[in-house]
């Protein structure tokens, strides 16, 4: 029995241990969770982002200095003064930095506030001057990089020279083409190209002759006079493409002009029938005035050629002619409707005219003057309407004296009605 009861002790006491245990995990965990929730740990990982980047970038200044002194010996101060800006302001940013963790790591409790702020103005201070170093330092390597292959790029450039001057030898036929076949206004754009190409080509076959003392006497200034031999050949057979590309335009504006002028002559034919047999007047003179234009054009293309001013004049002239022939027609149209309807609206008149005549006439002690005055203004439109010439006149008399019959029919009712 005594043995059942020390059993049961111990096992009591043994689960009270494990529960206070599980207990105080429990509390630790929570505990632990709440902090890393807190304000506190947010600033804390800023703090310690700061503090590692601060690190990497002191070592950073420290090889760049390094660096520097190797650029300086390899490429001189004057093309190096750049990367010493840089990393002066790099060792400025460095400092207030440096002046900040001290802060956060003195004897003094500092709020969650500083410690957020000086930690973020940390990190922003160290970003920046990595970013400038980096920049400069990637500069460098690529300049290496250059001087390293120079010899290789000497030699491309020295070929592309070659080919360029070939180029611009047989550019001079071309020019010479185009200064027999067109006008001096169609080609002025390219007139002196070829000058200017020679000027080019030698100043990049200068530019070579520095790049390959550079490389002879390791001067570290090679890349430099490379890329100004690159840029002088390149806007030499820029200039020389020029006259290749202008002689391509003047072709397709000569073939352009050809198939215009051809299409012109033909709108001409029908511009000039619109012309002596007009719908009337006006539009007799506007097609007149617009063939006249497009003769003018088209005389222009005698004597040295300029085919994009050609092109440009028949255009324009053309345009009138399209304009002008639109308007006859549309008039002509417009004259040919109003001489269908003028028909059916004279035999509407004289209908309703003589209906309302023959009322009135039959009935007149009974009809005042206004219906009277009515009917007298309805026979003149309609005598007008049948003398006039223009069609469109004529219907809108014809309408008009329609329009009075029926007033007058009306008015001789209503005398009628109230007299009754």
């Amino acid at each position: 029995m005594e043995i059942l009861v020390s059993a049961l002790s111990t096992a009591g006491i043994t689960l009270a241990a494990i529960f206070v245990g599980a207990t105080a995990v429990g509390f630790a965990l929570i505990s632990r969770r709440r902090r890393a929730q807190s304000p506190d740990a947010a600033v804390d990982r800023i703090q310690q982002e700061a503090s590692i980047l601060l690190v990497r970038v002191d070592d950073a200044v420290q090889d760049a200095e390094a660096e520097l002194g190797y650029a300086i010996a390899q490429f001189g101060e004057d093309r190096t003064r750049q990367f010493a800006a840089a990393l002066d302001s790099a060792r400025g940013k460095l400092r207030e930095a440096f002046a900040l963790q001290h802060r956060l790591d003195d004897a003094y409790a500092d709020t969650v506030s500083q410690r957020r702020d000086w930690s973020s103005r940390i990190l922003s201070l160290c970003i920046a001057a990595q970013q400038e170093l980096e920049q400069h330092t990637h500069e460098f390597d690529r300049k290496r990089a250059l001087e390293q292959d120079a010899p290789r790029r000497l030699s491309d450039i020295r070929s592309s020279t070659d080919a360029t001057a070939r180029r611009h030898a047989e550019a001079v036929v071309v020019l010479g083409t185009l200064r027999r076949d067109y006008a001096a206004s169609a080609i002025a754009s390219v007139t002196d190209n070829l000058d200017r190409a020679l000027t080019e080509l030698a100043a990049a076959r200068s530019a070579a002759d520095a790049a390959q003392s550079a490389v002879d006497e390791n001067a570290g200034t090679a890349a430099d006079s490379l890329r100004s031999a690159e840029e002088h050949s390149g806007r030499a057979d820029e200039l020389i493409d020029a006259v290749g590309t202008l002689r391509t335009e003047l072709e397709r504006a000569t073939a352009a002009v050809t198939r215009l002028t051809e299409s012109t002559e033909q709108n001409l034919a029908e511009a000039r029938g619109l012309r002596d047999a007009p719908p009337d007047p006006d539009s007799s003179s506007a097609v007149a005035a617009a063939i006249s234009e497009v003769e003018a054009a088209l005389s222009s293309s005698t004597g040295p050629a300029d085919p994009m001013r050609q092109l440009e004049r028949l255009r324009q002239a053309n345009a009138s002619l399209d304009a002008s022939m639109a308007g006859a027609r549309n008039q002509q149209r417009r004259l040919d409707g109003a001489r269908t309807a003028l028909a059916g609206a004279l035999v509407q008149a004289h209908s309703q005219l003589s209906s309302t005549r023959d009322f009135i006439a039959t009935r007149r002690g009974g009809v005042g003057a206004a219906a009277r005055t009515r009917l007298a203004e309805a026979e003149r439109k309609l005598m007008l309407a049948e003398n006039e010439a223009d069609p469109v006149a004529a219907l809108d008399l014809a309408r008009n004296s329609l329009t009075h019959s029926r007033d007058a029919d009306a008015l001789a009712r209503y005398d009628l009605m109230h007299r009754a």
